[in-house]
């Protein structure tokens, strides 16, 4: 979690101020650019860590890193994947503002995480002890929160809210699987065990800490003697300012293409949408302004890009005839034709080609030839359809990978008309659909922004958005 520099006399909180979004310094770096192989299960982005919510400032589960600390970390990849090891990292940078959240955790009533991270200790003794800082390191962007794994770790289990809680200091075989190899504990547990140089483990967890401990230090990665996962690059001394910018997608800070749609609030059928392209820091307008009709009960957070327990407004389900909002990656464009003039990749519709809505199918949220597989489901879409509204037509990447119940099958695609909604897609008149696929190009990385208009103006600053 976090080691302080320096215990500070005054027990006041550094709370950021949201007036005005900090950019994110040149030298800071996105993990997967430097080190693409090291796996990432960044704990803050979800409600599964100690204070069982999203930490504010976590837009994305990202981990993000001064470049020098980035290159070090890749160099420990390197070597211990020669050895047939490697790195999952749970936190990088933490903005100030997660560090404050941290703070207001334990003055508020209620413990939905105790029996898994802390069931021995009170949360107002998590400074005392050194597990929480007030000051946190993680804020100088060369902090890092990792563990070590290998091909006798036990597969990673896919949290969910209803997950059974189990104590973080349990037998390796029945604490959370996180895909790592058993180092002694489980990450975040606050309690004795956790301690690097515990007594309280077994041989073959103090062997994985010591390995993971020796390949940290060879690359200037020092730890930190009460959490066995925390590692702090002193490479480069003059980096020592504390950060709050938000982390935000990857995709979004190299995407040259964005497509924004708003719409009047939550449960309008009816938006607008906007071409844009990247010009060096800023996004500049393409084209026209073009109508577009979305969900027939408006629009909700969808499983995108971006985190969305945190945030006001419905979550989209299933079935809910709401289109989803967010940051969202664009698919194979699709149609009737045997070939469309796009650069996208092009999927010709035959009338055995389906898009999977059970979410029990392995093949939920998937467009598949119903002719050549073994069916395992019991609800799908038709795509070559009697009408024209799939003749051309973009597969929308929301709740990709799938998790089940939170939607599928969600599209751009040609609209009834300008009053009729969808069941849950973005539609439009068919010439825009022509222009969208003669403009959009892969290689520039092209996303969708779909978002109620109060929403977008509250986070265009902080995601680097341009002005409507």
């Amino acid at each position: 979690m976090n080691v302080p520099s320096k215990i500070l006399a005054s027990l006041c909180l550094i709370v950021p101020s949201m007036a005005s979004a900090e950019s994110r310094p040149e030298h800071m770096v996105y993990l997967r650019s430097i080190a693409p192989s090291i796996e990432q299960d960044i704990r803050y982005a979800t409600a599964h860590n100690f204070t069982g919510h999203p930490l504010d400032g976590y837009e994305a589960p990202e981990c993000l890193l001064s470049a020098d600390a980035a290159k070090a970390l890749a160099r420990v990849q390197t070597a211990l994947h020669a050895q047939g090891y490697g790195l999952k990292v749970f936190d990088c940078y933490r903005p100030t503002r997660a560090v404050a959240d941290m703070g207001s955790f334990a003055k508020v009533p209620g413990d939905p995480t105790k029996v898994e991270f802390y069931p021995r200790v009170n949360k107002q003794d998590f400074w005392r002890l050194g597990y929480v800082a007030r000051v946190s390191g993680h804020s100088k962007g060369s902090t890092v929160d990792l563990t070590l794994t290998g091909p006798s770790a036990l597969p990673a289990d896919t949290w969910t809210p209803a997950a059974k809680q189990v104590d973080c200091t349990a037998p390796y075989g029945q604490r959370w699987h996180d895909g790592a190899l058993d180092m002694g504990t489980g990450f975040d547990c606050f309690d004795e065990p956790a301690h690097t140089d515990s007594s309280a483990i077994n041989a073959t967890a103090n062997a994985n800490r010591q390995r993971l401990t020796s390949a940290m230090a060879k690359e200037g990665f020092v730890g930190y003697s009460k959490e066995w996962w925390h590692f702090t690059w002193n490479g480069n001394p003059a980096l020592n300012q504390v950060m709050d910018f938000p982390i935000t997608p990857m995709e979004l800070s190299s995407s040259h293409q964005l497509i924004i749609v708003t719409t009047k609030n939550w449960t309008d059928i009816q938006g607008t949408a906007q071409r844009y392209e990247r010009h060096g820091q800023t996004f500049e307008k393409s084209g026209a302004p073009f109508a577009v009709v979305v969900g027939k009960s408006g629009l909700a957070w969808g499983k995108g890009l971006t985190v969305v327990e945190q945030r006001n407004g419905p979550i989209k389900h299933e079935g809910d005839g709401k289109a989803p909002a967010g940051i969202f990656k664009l698919g194979t464009a699709f149609g009737y034709d045997n070939s469309a003039d796009t650069r996208l990749p092009y999927l010709p519709l035959t009338p055995t080609v389906e898009c999977v809505d059970d979410s029990q199918s392995t093949r939920y949220n998937q467009l598949v030839d119903g002719a050549t597989l073994a069916k395992d489901w019991n609800s799908s879409e038709t795509m070559r359809r009697d009408d024209d509204m799939y003749r051309r037509g973009i597969f929308i990447e929301h709740n990709t990978p799938a998790a089940a119940g939170s939607g599928s099958c969600i599209f751009f695609h040609i609209w009834r008309g300008p009053t009729a909604p969808t069941l849950g897609c973005t539609a439009m008149d068919p010439a825009d659909m022509a222009r969208l696929f003669a403009w959009l190009d892969p290689r520039q990385m092209p996303l969708l922004v779909q978002l109620p208009e109060a929403e977008y103006a509250q986070l265009r600053e902080r995601w680097g958005l341009a002005e409507r």
